[in-house]
């Protein structure tokens, strides 16, 4: 199994970084973003998956809703140099939106939710990192 990669995305002149690895003694936080005066750190990982595992299912009102411990914490400098921390409410989210909308596209012929260029994008991207990596162990 491939435990770990690394990816670097550039978008002008904004770079994006994407890593990933299972076997690791402490988790990654899940988001972190660099900002010319502050950063945005976001431990946890999206509810909805933990709670699916438990059986725990979005008929429930509070599927999928972070509590405050893991929310994700804003550090930054304001215009006057003073130093802010501080926790953010997590947007709620919901898959079966992209779901919804498969079924919306296929039975009912509306636009797709993921449209057919951002699928076959994410698909070349997958295929060039695993050339690339079987390059790289050879």
């Amino acid at each position: 199994m491939n435990d770990y990669f690394d990816l670097d995305l550039f978008y002008g002149g904004m770079k994006v970084s994407v890593k990933s690895s299972y076997f690791r003694i402490k988790e990654r936080p899940s988001f972190v973003v660099y900002g010319k005066k502050g950063m945005f750190v976001k431990q946890t990982k999206d509810r909805q998956e933990e709670h699916l595992k438990m059986f725990y299912m979005p008929d429930h009102p509070d599927f999928g809703i972070d509590l405050p411990q893991h929310y994700g914490v804003l550090t930054y400098l304001d215009d006057s140099g003073k130093y802010h921390e501080e926790k953010v409410v997590s947007e709620v989210g919901d898959y079966s939106r992209v779901y919804e909308g498969l079924y919306e596209a296929i039975i009912n012929g509306k636009e797709k939710t993921v449209k057919d260029e951002e699928t076959l994008l994410q698909i070349k991207m997958l295929e060039t990192g695993i050339k690339k990596m079987q390059k790289s162990e050879f």
